[in-house]
Order: C-alpha cells, then structure tokens, then sequence
C-alpha cells in the first residue's frame, strides 16, 4: 500500500496484496452489465480508451449505492497539494460486502480476457495490491493535475501497469461543477476527450508514454457533496521503452512515480513547476509545501 498522511502525500509501503485468489475464484460475473458478453468499441484518439454505460447491472450499483459513505472518514487517505485533492480508500476490509465483490469480480480472469481482446493487449493480469486503486472521492475545489501514471509496478519488478478502469458512482451530476475526466493529445496541447461523472458509466483507457490525462479543472460541487469514483488498475509484462520514462526522473528508467505536467492555457506558475518537479521522484511532503506554497489552500488556487 501507498498511503498519505491526514495533509499531505507522504508514502507508507506496506507490501500486503489486497485481492485473495480464493475471493476472486468465487466471485460472480452477473454483477455487469451487458458489455461483458456483447461488442464494445474501441476508440483509438487520443489513445486507447472506451466509454462503457451501464456498466454494473442496475441491481448491482443500487446495492453499491447503498453502501458508499455520504462522505470520507479518518480511515481514507487525504491528498491535499495543488496537484492533487481528493481522498482514497484502498482497504477493502474497510467497504462494504457489494463494494468489495465488484473489486473481486473485476480481477476475474474472464474480466481480464475480455479487456485483452477490447484493448487489443496479450495477457492482462489484475493488480493483486490494487495499487492506488480503490474508491476515490473529490471535494468542492477537487482535482487532479495533468500527469502519466508510473509504469513500474511497485512490488511485481516484472509488471508495468497497462489499464485503467475508472467508474462513477454519483447519481445525478451537473457538467457546469467540472469533475470530468480528461484525455489529452500526445504533445498535451490539445484536450481531445471529456468524460463526465455520468452514473454507472466507465471509462476505460490504456496508460502509456502518451496517456496524458487528469481531472484538472477545479470542482465546483456543492460544499459537502463529492465527485465519486471506483478505479481498478490492470498490468501487463513490463515492455515500454525505459528511456522515455527518464524524463520523469525515474532512476531505473521507467516511471515509478506518477509525472505530472501543466495545460497550455495556464499561466506558469514557479511554485507549480517546483512541485511538479518534485513528484516524479517522491511524493509532496508538507515540508516541501511549507517550503514553497505556504500560504497555499484548495479554495483559493
């Protein structure tokens, strides 16, 4: 596990897988909707990604609904830097008995199968840690700077994390709060896809050396009210080309962490480029925001 401090990203590992095999096993497949059986399409700009609605069955998100916390508790990880405001629940332990059974479903190798064949991908593999998967939720003044997620899985040397899942879980939505999720081109110039929170709707993207993508406008929901989402990650043989992820500053080659980078419409902000220049290394400390951004809140920038 990867977790934060209650204010700021600072990292505890705790090498502990989160999916049981003996769980997956005895997961069900009839908690999805449709797709699973029928023809899903695949769009190729700006990369790889799909949009699937109705993605559990009815019955199955009414249940999930039920369960989700109105908001989180001291047990969710708090990230809170100009980068990243949200919180994460990574403890299955810790959801409900749906919520952890769609986990379980999702790592079925029928899942895996299928998402190899939409995505064009030999041999995906679920993350066994979901590692900084889970249930994630974004505050009024949420969001999540532009950035390339890492490659290298942190404990499997041998996986690169290749897929990702991520499904809303609000009921009702309003576009003008923002929250959307954000594919953008290659050279991060232009925005080319905007996915917004709709209700048991997924998207479904292949992160690469070009999988630039964020939820990077500020979220204007209602104080109390958050953007709801379930992300799942899946590998694959680690096979990109370590070189690129030099750019990031990984010593190995390949990310290991997450590189964040800003939108041309932004006006340059120095404080920015220092964090930004800092997280591909490790993650934000509140030494580095005192340091750099002290008088920094969420609500003002």
């Amino acid at each position: 596990m990867c977790g934060q401090s209650p204010l700021y990203n600072v990292c505890f590992v705790q090498m502990t897988t989160k999916i049981d095999a003996k769980n997956v096993e005895d997961a069900r497949l009839d908690l999805f909707g449709d797709w699973l059986e029928g023809e899903t399409s695949l769009v190729r700009e700006p990369y790889k990604h799909c949009i699937i609605h109705n993605f559990l069955t009815e019955e199955t998100f009414s249940k999930l609904e039920k369960e989700l916390p109105l908001s989180p508790s001291s047990t969710w990880w708090q990230y809170n830097n100009p980068l990243e405001v949200k919180y994460a629940l990574d403890d299955l332990e810790a959801m409900g008995q749906t919520t952890r059974s769609i986990f379980h479903s999702l790592s079925r190798q029928e899942v895996c199968d299928k998402l190899s064949e939409i995505f064009e991908i030999e041999q995906l593999s679920y993350d066994p840690f979901c590692h900084g998967g889970g249930l994630h939720m974004h505050p009024r003044h949420g969001r999540l700077d532009m950035h390339l997620d890492y490659e290298k899985h942190p404990y499997l040397s041998d996986k690169q994390r290749k897929l990702n899942i991520i499904v809303y879980l609000n009921d009702n939505w309003n576009d003008e709060w923002n929250g959307d999720t954000q594919l953008w081109d290659s050279a991060v110039e232009n925005c080319v896809v905007r996915s917004y929170p709709r209700r048991n709707t997924a998207i479904v993207f292949e992160t690469s050396d070009i999988s630039w993508h964020g939820v990077p406008d500020r979220i204007t929901c209602p104080d109390g009210m958050f953007r709801r989402s379930l992300a799942f990650y899946y590998l694959s043989d680690i096979n990109n080309d370590p070189n690129y992820g030099k750019k990031g500053g990984s010593r190995s080659g390949y990310r290991e962490k997450a590189v964040f980078t800003g939108r041309p419409t932004e006006a340059r902000d120095r404080r920015l480029d220092q964090l930004r220049s800092i997280r591909p290394h490790r993650r934000i400390t509140s030494g580095d925001m005192e340091a750099i951004w002290p008088e920094w809140t969420p609500a003002v920038y």
